[in-house]
């Protein structure tokens, strides 16, 4: 198949659907009068907090020893501990409430989420018997009543 002449559009090329950027809306640009690369500011949206998000249950874990003591791994370093939150109701991008969380070294919350030592229920038993003994302590820290389940 041997062409002599060159293809032709039949019908003119549609315009693309999207729009263009305006001025000002790429990170940076080149200043006309100096010559100069100028980066403009955005201005981000402030987050939402998400129900069950508090600081304060998460900041409650900083500086205490490691509540979830797996035998053989823990370090219970209090410098580095930090929150482990409870596995059960989670999802693809969901997080437990930070009331449900227990202070735990590093490498025993590493095992807890990731880890493939234990079954699903030894870790369950692990961080309810952590957050047995965690609630009566983290109520004394913060001041707070421990509410008893019915």
């Amino acid at each position: 198949m041997n062409r002599s002449t060159p293809m032709k559009r039949g019908k003119p090329l549609a315009r693309t659907g999207f729009k263009r950027k305006e001025p000002g809306a790429f990170k940076a640009q080149l200043d006309r009068d100096t010559q100069t690369l100028v980066r403009s500011t955005f201005k981000r949206k402030a987050r939402k907090p998400k129900a069950g998000d508090d600081k304060r249950m998460r900041d409650a874990c900083r500086d205490e020893p490691c509540y979830l003591r797996i035998p053989g791994m823990c370090t219970s370093d209090p410098r580095k501990s930090v929150p482990a939150h409870r596995n059960e109701g989670k999802g693809m991008g969901l997080k437990t409430a930070d009331v449900f969380t227990v202070p735990a070294c590093p490498t025993c919350h590493s095992e807890y989420d990731q880890g493939k030592r234990f079954i699903r229920e030894h870790k369950r038993a692990l961080w309810n018997a952590a957050y047995a003994r965690w609630q009566p302590a983290r109520a004394a820290k913060m001041g707070l009543e421990i509410q008893e389940a019915a």
